[in-house]
């Protein structure tokens, strides 16, 4: 018995001793082991941390002009108190709602996912200052509010190139999900378009915030820690902005209102000017209003019709179909009849003056645009060798430009054709020599033709980056021209094609891009459509003896004729390019002065008061 007494006892004692130690591994693992946890939970329970946007990289155009930098602006932060109600939160709703101009039930919904979560929530951004000072009284009745200055995204020049800059925006879920991972929060706002999304992870900085202690009604008591932020990276751009400028107003006071510019440095690729009409301003997107920003976001016009625009190239292919003329031993001298029309075959083909243009050579052909001198040309070239050429200028593949949304464009010839199983005749010859057919072409890739034509003949990708200056001190990127190709001809047949272009500017169907003092070649083009044609116009300049510095390609959608309506807008950007006033809005304005002066005159003559008569006189 008593042995068993003892057992029992001794069992009992290594029981409450087993017990102790556990007790007291658990005691030294909330004390030791894991501080650092519970320190954070009682830190969280106490203190909210208000982050803070950091400021995004510029862009900078060729010549240091800023086109996107970043401004002070005021957002509205709640946090959460402890176990606030519903009835709690209504108030402060409705006074929000108010302020805001927003609905209610929206903010309400935003108050009580903050209060389950325990974490702050942004309710509004961008604030204009004199909202953001009536928000700030609400602070002494309502507890919780709080208002931060953070930088926020701006656009100095408004819609300037905006298809090519692009716009900041929210983070759809799928975004969301890519990117958490890389430090971004579900509110963090992103590139969506162009350039902003092309260099996210070059222009987005590093978020900064404040952690405050806050107390159990969600009162800011004191600033705990300061948590810098960086700023991202500064992008220089090939663009610029006189030039673009040039290019978007010509565009939108266009007789349509609606096309594409694109120009390019011939001898590097640099992209001086992207305009696609319509065009949208960036800063609308921007706005604190969540609803008039969804309003703004479904009437975006996100088409970039400058790379995903696709048409027939009209009569501004003909410079092609020319060259490989020339290639292949055509004499430039070689001429045609024009009556107006061309029998082939039972069928007849148009020239689009109907009244003919009698017997041309190559240059008269070019200058005035002669379909019937192309369609004979385009017979003895034949299809193969003129697709040949088209492949050569890039035409039928994407220029890789590095922007979302390009278009290859769709190749026509005999080679074409037999890939999709079909025939090649005579017709399709005829209508392939003149630019139509099932020929398209994106603005981007015209304006690499004219660029080509201008160097005579060096492809070069066309880019729009200069550098990127790395704000955590990494080496500048610099980029570098990259030439694609060489265009075999003789310097004898690139004489021919430009002293042709020359002629159409200076004589003939492109005169409205004339400028004095420069040398300015070019081709206009009109591709037929199932309503209004569309205008096109190809041109480059430089000064009398240098290289071209410029080369351009305007499309106006459903413009009519290139000369009249796309050649302008291709005037006023050379000009820019130049730094050269318009010699016409010069003159004209000269008139309007004199016309001004002689009207004061003669409202001063009519104001003159009339001599009195003398009593002799009224005799």
């Amino acid at each position: 018995m008593k042995t068993d007494s003892r057992e029992r006892l001794s069992v009992l004692w290594w029981s409450i001793a087993a017990a102790g130690a556990i007790l007291g591994l658990r005691l030294a693992q909330l004390q030791i082991l894991d501080v650092a946890i519970y320190r954070e939970a009682a830190e969280r329970n106490r203190s909210q941390i208000i982050y803070q946007s950091a400021p995004r990289g510029r862009f900078y155009d060729r010549n240091g002009d800023i086109l996107a930098e970043n401004q002070g602006a005021f957002t509205l932060i709640f946090l959460p108190g402890k176990n606030q109600a519903r009835r709690e939160l209504e108030p402060l709703a409705r006074e929000l709602a108010r302020q805001l101009g927003r609905d209610s039930d929206e903010i309400l919904e935003t108050l009580e996912q903050s209060e389950r979560e325990q974490s702050a929530a942004r309710l509004a951004e961008n604030l204009p200052q004199v909202t953001a000072f009536q928000l700030w009284e609400l602070k002494t009745i309502y507890p919780g509010i709080a208002l931060i200055e953070e930088a926020r995204r701006y656009y100095p020049h408004g819609r300037f190139a905006s298809h090519l800059i692009g716009y900041m925006g929210r983070m759809n879920p799928r975004e969301w999900r890519d990117r958490k991972a890389k430090g971004y929060r579900a509110d963090s706002r992103i590139g969506k378009l162009g350039l902003e999304a092309l260099f996210e992870d070059e222009l987005r900085g590093r978020d900064g915030g404040r952690r405050m202690e806050v107390d159990a009604q969600g009162r800011i008591k004191r600033e705990l820690e300061s948590i810098p932020w960086e700023a991202g990276s500064n992008v220089y751009l090939t663009i610029d902005s006189s030039v673009q400028r040039a290019a978007d107003e010509g565009l939108r006071s266009s007789v349509t209102g609606r096309g594409a510019a694109v120009a390019i440095d011939p001898r590097n690729g640099d992209i001086l000017a992207m305009s696609s009409q319509p065009d949208f301003d960036p800063n609308a997107l921007l706005s604190a209003n969540p609803g008039e920003v969804q309003r703004n976001v479904a009437e975006l016009p996100e088409f970039n019709n400058a790379i995903a625009g696709a048409y027939p190239p009209g009569s501004t292919f003909k410079p092609i179909v020319g060259l490989a003329a020339f290639a292949n031993g055509v004499s430039p001298l070689e001429s045609y009849f024009c009556p107006g029309y061309f029998n082939l075959g039972g069928r007849t083909f148009r020239c689009w003056d109907h009244k003919g243009h009698k017997r041309v050579d190559w240059f008269t052909g070019l200058e005035q645009s002669c379909d019937v001198y192309f369609y004979n040309l385009g017979l003895k070239v034949g299809g193969a060798e003129i697709e040949r050429y088209e492949k050569l200028f890039g035409l039928g593949a994407r220029t890789n430009v590095a922007l979302r949304g390009e278009k290859s464009g769709h190749l026509f010839g005999p080679e074409t054709r037999r890939k999709a199983g079909r025939g090649w005749y005579d017709g399709d010859t005829l209508n392939l020599s003149i630019g139509q057919g099932e020929l398209t072409v994106t603005p981007i890739q015209m304006a690499v033709v004219a660029a080509a034509l201008a160097n005579r003949g060096a492809v070069w990708r066309p880019h729009f980056t200069r550098k990127i200056v790395y704000a955590d001190g990494r080496p500048d990127f610099t980029q570098a021209p990259e030439k694609l190709s060489e265009i075999p001809a003789t310097d004898a047949a690139w004489d021919q094609v430009q002293k042709g272009l020359e002629l159409v500017v200076s004589s003939g169907t492109g005169t409205s891009a004339r400028i004095p003092g420069l040398v300015v070649a070019g081709k206009t083009g009109t591709a037929q459509n199932s309503g209004v044609d569309h205008a096109w116009f190809i041109a480059y300049a430089g000064r009398p003896g240098e290289p071209a510095s410029i080369a351009i390609a305007v499309l106006v959608a459903n413009g009519g004729h290139g000369g009249v309506t796309a050649a302008p807008v291709a005037r006023k950007m050379i000009l820019a390019r130049f730094g050269m006033a318009d010699p016409e809005v010069e003159r004209q304005a000269r008139l309007a002065a004199r016309a001004a002066a002689r009207d004061a005159a003669r409202a001063a003559k009519a104001a003159a008061p009339v001599p009195a008569l003398s009593a002799g006189g009224a005799r």
